[in-house]
């Protein structure tokens, strides 16, 4: 039922997301810095700062060239290859990528030029050269399909298949070649002062102009009608027979440009050393300076299948642009505080704000300051109200009017003094109404007049009025809705369903009359026209209090809060209401705290009552603590290209295989535990895909996966038979991929689980059951006898070998998956019982840098290691301990029970233990390993016994180990429920990364690294 609902949710989602629209790639219309942007470098995984070239390949991975090596990124994780763990790797500087039809990955390097293909990279030798190096500056696909490629001595071509690569010289030139650009007039070379074109043995010379004659063209690019020269001294386009300088003038035409590149909305970038250029049929349209961290030294720009747009940098690693759907107006713009409180429109159409520390306008998409801070009654313009003559400025300390460039402080408004102003509203009568902290005033011929709690206000604070069509007036306080109503304050509503005492934070009107109230509790409440209905986070809507409410006339409405901003469709309110629907689909698109599929992040939007935002015409204009945002109302273009899928690899015992689905995976005998790593290739917003595996013939239905950062997925003791393990994903906007990633195996089954030995096994019993007819009772009793007895020894055989590793002669996990159960459930019962102080204690141990054994002495010497590694271990147990192989070098130590005081000194004796032991493997001089060490007790939580199962213990045990695995090693760690922890909370820690474990306060670690931790054997 839980699956049906997901699928049913994530229709409705697409259906949302269809009549979105398709999504251009950048709106070429927006400024640079309206775009959304993040930004990935050596702190996420980028082997470098710089990044010097970007491509996508057929699968949607997007592969970096740095200066110290080559980059795999999936949204989520890099893959990084460097010469040093990628032989076929040429060069550890990468000058460019090209993807080709067959997704072979070409990269040129300034060593020479490699390919990667199924997982393989292959060096590609230059012909003639006897393997010296070769400076590979740029590639090309040919007009016959062979690739180009640039070099020292002129255009090389590729030839041969794989394994039989070489580079040939095919038109030698007299100065290097740089870039290389192929056009229906034949190969464009960019050279030192000038280009070449070469149609099949011609070459024609194109030179740069006099004064550029010592300049190199880096790049060669055609678009918005024609030919570029990139070049070390300036940008050039061809007119005519001669290079043209752009006309812009500086920087664009004298600055070196580092890569030009056309996207799909026909926006031409020019990455200078000083900045970033956009064109637009072929004139400057925008010059970013390199005071934008994104346009600071750009090497590479490419846009992916999604359309979003990347930018490598010299200093910044990589930066990813897309649309989004806000335009965000900022200190940039001219705000001298970027915390905005207010906005409002005057009657001339310029939309006014009260900042953090005053008040501005703004004019031609700028903002000039009107008033200080430090001259209105409290610096935070809180509220305002914009009429012909006047500006009316609400503070956290009363309120001043403003006439020209007059501030006035009036008797009248004395009364308003010491008091939070939250708005400030002139009604159809022309009277002037304020909200405030100490009640609610009016303004008229007759002076002013206060009302509160001899009015009917249960509290004096006062958020917002709004007047309705038919001229009721509407307060939004903090213990309610109320209506005036003849000089009196009347509760509204709580008779009708709306809860009493409701902090209300906003209230809006829908053209058929109805209501909409939002509170501070983070509710909708609509008003049908018999009750009100409440909407929550368990009814759909996105977590937010809402401080505005809008809608659009294509049947959304529109919230914002300080979370952000979410739209959600009238319909499914109204069918909710009516009992037509379970659920609404609320969609977050602009969020604080960059949830997942919470939109694009972003500040928003500040303090309730009146004045917290405008809807015009198709857009939203909110006061936010980045300055104004302005969200479209029309244009919300999700990302429609599904994504792909990809199984990567999958781990069979302790060794991980690449996922070739073309292999054999059959099995080894006895070989049934396996771990699945597999990626959705999204880039748009990574940490909002949602993905789903299933093991068919052993799950019956699919897993969702909680975490998108973890893409994992691992299965013990499989029973025997064909599986296929399958993975799908979606986008951040719900498009769920077209076909999942698969890939089957075979788990064989031992001889007493095949249909052979059933076989063999009836007839046996067939032959007894023959050989009673002819022979003595007596005599069938005895065989019948051996033969059972031999049947049952073979089993008990069988069964122990299954149970144990047959390297050290320890217990192995299937020993371990029946044994300790029966064990916890049995100390619990007995011992634990009687001393409640004891616990048993689980010891995950790893061997420091047992790959380096392999690595350098071979396996039969890590063999050795790891049978004196389980010697060693065997000398520290107790008679009713036991030792298990858990994986690779990777061993669990279960310890009957002892006071739980005794875990450090039990920690640092087989920390101790090992450290001291000389591992004798053949050589001169004996190997000194240490070893890591996770521990964990149980019961963990003496009052909730048996609440969470020996693999939670061992899972535990295994954060324990990774700390110290990544805090120096050769130590012990463990974790310790605080007071007030529970099983529960444990569980939810352990869905993400260890850090969470000490985040969330509930737990403690103990460590060999601790002061006062570490024990003497």
């Amino acid at each position: 039922m839980a699956a049906l609902r997901t699928v049913l949710t994530s229709v409705l989602t697409l259906a949302l997301l269809a009549a979105a629209g398709p999504a251009p790639a950048l709106d070429p219309d927006k400024a640079f810095h309206h775009y959304v942007r993040n930004r990935w470098s050596i702190e996420e995984g980028l082997p470098q700062i710089s990044a010097l070239t970007i491509a996508q390949d057929r699968l949607g991975y997007l592969w970096v060239g740095t200066q110290a090596g080559l980059a795999r990124f999936d949204g989520v994780r890099f893959l990084t290859y460097n010469p040093e763990n990628t032989p076929g790797l040429a060069g550890i500087w990468i000058h460019a990528l090209h993807v080709d039809a067959d997704n072979r990955v070409w990269i040129a390097t300034y060593r020479g030029l490699s390919v990667y293909e199924d997982g393989r990279f292959e060096t590609v030798a230059v012909e003639g050269r006897d393997g010296t190096p070769m400076d590979t500056r740029a590639l090309a696909v040919l007009a016959d399909g062979r690739l180009a490629v640039a070099g020292q001595e002129g255009v090389y071509v590729v030839e041969g298949d794989a394994g039989k690569r070489r580079l040939r010289l095919l038109h030698p030139l007299p100065r290097p070649a740089y870039s290389l650009l192929q056009r229906g007039d034949g190969l464009w070379v960019g050279s030192l002062g000038q280009a070449y074109r070469i149609e099949g043995q011609w070459v024609g010379v194109l030179p740069l102009p006099e004064n550029a004659g010592d300049a190199v063209v880096t790049q060669l690019a055609e678009a918005q009608g024609r030919v570029w020269a990139g070049t070390s001294a300036g940008l050039f386009h061809r007119e005519g027979n001669a290079w043209k300088r752009h006309e812009s003038g500086e920087p664009l035409a004298r600055a070196p440009i580092e890569d030009i590149f056309e996207d799909g909305d026909g926006n031409l970038w020019v990455a200078m050393t000083s900045g970033l250029a956009r064109l637009q049929a072929g004139r400057l349209r925008e010059l970013v300076g390199d005071q934008d961290p994104a346009a600071s030294a750009v090497r590479a720009i490419f846009e992916d299948r999604e359309g979003n747009l990347w930018l490598g940098g010299q200093w910044e690693g990589i930066t990813r642009l897309w649309n989004g759907w806000t335009r965000r107006y900022s200190t940039r713009d001219g705000l001298q505080h970027p915390m905005l409180w207010s906005v409002a429109r005057g009657p001339d159409g310029r939309l006014w704000v009260g900042t953090n520390d005053g008040l501005a306008v703004m004019e031609g998409g700028r903002f000039r300051e009107v008033v200080a801070g430090e001259d209105l009654p409290h610096p935070n313009a809180y509220t305002l109200l914009i009429e012909d003559e006047v500006v009316w400025i609400g503070t956290r300390r009363g309120a001043v009017r403003l006439r020209g460039d007059r501030l006035e402080r009036t008797p009248e408004l004395a009364p308003l003094g010491g008091l939070q102003v939250n708005g400030i509203v002139r009604d159809r009568l022309n009277r002037l109404w304020f909200m405030t902290s100490g009640g609610l005033f009016q303004w008229s011929a007759d002076g002013m007049r206060h009302y509160d709690s001899r009015h009917g206000l249960r509290s004096p604070f006062v958020r917002l009025m709004h007047e309705t069509r038919s001229g009721r007036l509407l307060l939004g306080t903090q213990t309610g809705l109320y209506e005036m109503n003849e000089g009196q304050l009347l509760p509204l509503g709580e008779d009708k369903g709306l809860q009493a005492n409701l902090d209300i934070t906003a209230i809006h009107e829908l053209p058929d009359g109805r209501l909409v109230v939002g509170t501070l509790s983070e509710e909708l409440y609509l008003f049908d026209g018999a009750r009100w209905h409440r909407f929550g986070k368990d009814s759909g809507l996105p977590v937010n209090s809402p401080f505005f409410i809008s809608h659009s006339p294509d049947g959304w409405l529109w919230v914002a809060g300080i979370r952000g901003i979410y739209r959600v469709p009238l319909d499914d309110l109204t069918d909710m209401a009516a009992g037509r629907r379970e659920q609404v689909r609320g969609q977050m698109l602009l969020n604080e705290r960059g949830d997942r599929r919470g939109g694009q992040q972003g500040f928003c939007c500040n303090g309730a009552g009146n004045a917290k935002g405008l809807h015009l015409g198709d857009e939203l204009w909110l006061p936010t603590r980045d300055g104004l945002v302005a969200m479209s109302t029309r244009d919300i273009h999700t990302n429609a290209v599904p994504p792909r899928t990809v199984v990567e690899r999958v781990r069979v015992g302790d060794r991980w295989r690449l996922a070739d689905p073309r292999e054999d995976w059959q099995l080894p005998l006895g070989q049934r535990d396996l771990a699945f790593e597999f990626t959705v290739l999204s880039l748009q917003e990574p940490r909002s895909v949602e993905m789903r595996y299933r093991l068919v013939g052993y799950d019956e239905d699919w897993r969702e996966l909680e975490d998108p950062t973890r893409r994992q997925a691992g299965y013990t003791n499989l029973p025997p038979g064909a599986y296929v393990f399958e993975v799908i994903g979606a986008n951040n906007a719900g498009v769920w991929a077209d076909s999942p990633a698969q890939i089957g195996f075979v788990i064989p089954p031992y001889f007493h689980e095949t249909g052979l030995f059933r076989l063999l096994l009836a007839a046996l019993l067939a032959s007894l059951v023959y050989a009673g007819y002819r022979r003595q009772r007596e005599a069938l009793e005895k065989l019948v006898r051996q033969r059972t007895d031999a049947l049952q020894a073979a089993n008990l055989r069988l069964e122990e070998a299954s149970q144990t590793d047959p390297l050290t002669g320890l217990r192995n996990r299937r020993y371990l998956t029946n044994q300790i159960p029966a064990d916890i459930a049995f100390y619990e019962r007995e011992v634990l019982r009687r001393e409640p102080d004891e616990v048993m204690l689980f010891a995950l141990v790893d061997i420091d840098h047992f790959k380096a054994v392999n690595d350098t002495h071979g396996h039969h010497a890590g063999d050795r290691v790891l049978q004196q590694f389980a010697q060693v271990l065997s000398s520290l147990v107790r008679s009713g301990d036991y030792i298990a192989r858990w994986g690779g070098e990777e061993f669990l130590v279960v310890f009957r029970p002892m006071p739980g005081r005794h875990l450090p000194v039990l920690g640092e004796r087989i920390r101790t233990a090992i450290a001291n032991h000389r591992f004798e493997i053949g050589l001169p001089e004996p190997l000194r390993l240490t070893c890591s060490i996770g521990l964990v007790e149980c019961p963990l939580f003496r009052e909730s016994r048996g609440s969470l199962g020996w693999e939670q213990m061992v899972e535990l045990a295994d954060r324990a180990l990774y700390y110290v695995k990544t805090h120096g090693r050769n130590g012990w760690a463990a974790y310790r429920p605080l007071p007030g922890s529970s099983p529960e909370v444990l569980m939810q820690a352990l869905r993400g990364d260890h850090e969470r474990l000490l985040e969330s306060g509930r737990m403690r670690l103990l460590s060999s690294g601790a002061p006062g931790e570490r024990a003497e054997a």
